[in-house]
């Protein structure tokens, strides 16, 4: 079982259950994942990624295999980041970690 990190929006008291270490949803996902949770500008840059290493595919055969590595590589390092940058994105936006349950 993950453990969650809690934040709360002063203003609004709005709280938010952020997820600890690694994302399944942002791993199998990428930038669909970023977009459900209105990670705007991080989704442009997952779609972007993906789009290069997809591009890598197509020079010839071996580098089908450079690709298929590549991506995985990426899907796991999103994975392993995902929940750190919507906390990120939630304190850029006033949220503060809350310490009741």
């Amino acid at each position: 079982m993950t453990e969650q990190i809690y934040l709360q929006h002063p203003a609004s008291n709005e709280r938010v259950a952020v997820s600890t270490g690694f994302s399944w949803s942002a791993c199998l996902l990428g930038f669909i994942w970023a977009l459900m949770k209105r990670l705007w500008l991080l989704a442009v840059l997952l779609l972007a990624v993906d789009l290069i290493i997809t591009l890598i595919g197509f020079v010839g055969a071996a580098a089908d295999v450079i690709s298929l590595i590549l991506s995985i590589a990426f899907a796991i390092y999103c994975g392993m980041n995902a929940n750190q940058w919507h906390r990120r994105a939630l304190e850029r936006k006033g949220y503060v970690v809350s310490s009741e349950l």
